[in-house]
């Protein structure tokens, strides 16, 4: 079967898989989940192009709902020239759609990079745009973004248009950094629902001129422990060595568990997605898109 469901942790590596797919192939079609229904996507992947050529549809943004299920019947028949490319933010797996295309096509479960991993990924990139970085200056770029990929390669983008060879100094002065301790701090007051403490936290963020974008990111990745110390079910150590993180990271998210239903995380995880696409698309202040997720999420 060419039905491919890939789970989005990082936007840049599921580009990464997404090249793989298509090299090589000029027919290839986007869809967003959110702007489209199934049916217009089952027709699509239905149709016969009048040369006969592999057609590559992708889909953003998919969900496995229960119109989703919609999807079994073309599954039954599939086009054999179409290859189905599902991006989701969240895999349910205990859905019959993701159990079929694990059988039958292709799961990618895209996951934190380990440290090793991550300084790889960092390195070829720089080799394929022709930078150069110094050891001193890549350990100071993954410390300034908390291990994140997306916003590592983001710097690396800036910063190369400046220069091509990569110092500490260059870090220091031109990549942005993430105020960890304050931003931890602002991070478990939304978690905690701590109103006041989020207020506060807000009021900090704006003053100290801080990005949202990174921040989301270091929000999501919480939810995303959250959501996994509730689906697994071992012992903190376990999932500590199955994500890559530190085992107390998972007793936070653990104590924080409680508060939150598995439905609940799901819905905040899909906040933090409509907040990132608001964030890159539309010409609004950033903080006034992370108040109107606030006011989303208290709502939760």
């Amino acid at each position: 079967m060419n039905t491919y469901l890939i789970s989005i942790f990082s936007n840049r590596l599921v580009e990464d898989e997404i090249d793989k797919i298509i090299k090589g192939k000029n027919n290839v079609i986007y869809f967003n989940y959110d702007d489209t229904d199934i049916d217009n996507i089952i027709e699509e992947c239905a149709y016969f192009s009048l040369l006969n050529d592999e057609k590559i549809v992708i889909v953003r943004n998919f969900k496995l709902n229960s119109a989703s299920k919609a999807l079994d019947k073309y599954l039954d028949n599939i086009n054999p020239n179409t290859r189905l490319v599902l991006l989701v933010n969240n895999i349910d797996k205990r859905s019959s759609l993701y159990k079929r295309i694990k059988k039958e096509g292709t799961v990618i479960e895209i996951t934190e990079l380990k440290p090793n991993e991550l300084i790889n990924k960092v390195n070829n990139y720089c080799k394929s745009i022709n930078v150069k970085i110094d050891y001193v200056a890549l350990q100071e770029l993954i410390s300034f973004n908390i291990n994140n990929y997306d916003l590592i390669l983001n710097d690396i983008d800036k910063i190369s248009i400046v220069t091509n060879n990569i110092t500490h100094e260059d870090v220091i002065k031109f990549a942005f950094k993430l105020d960890e301790e304050d931003n931890f701090g602002f991070s478990d007051a939304i978690i905690s629902k701590k109103y006041d403490s989020i207020l506060s936290g807000y009021n900090l963020f704006i003053r100290k001129k801080q990005e949202v974008i990174p921040f989301l990111a270091l929000l999501a990745s919480q939810f995303r422990i959250i959501l996994a110390v509730k689906e697994i079910k071992e012992n903190d150590d376990f999932i500590a060595k199955t994500l890559n993180i530190h085992p107390y990271r998972v007793k936070l998210a653990r104590e924080k568990s409680y508060n939150y239903s598995k439905d609940d995380i799901l819905n905040v995880l899909l906040l933090l997605c409509d907040l990132d696409k608001n964030l890159k698309s539309l010409n609004v202040n950033q903080y006034s898109l992370l108040e109107s997720f606030l006011i989303n999420f208290l709502a939760i």
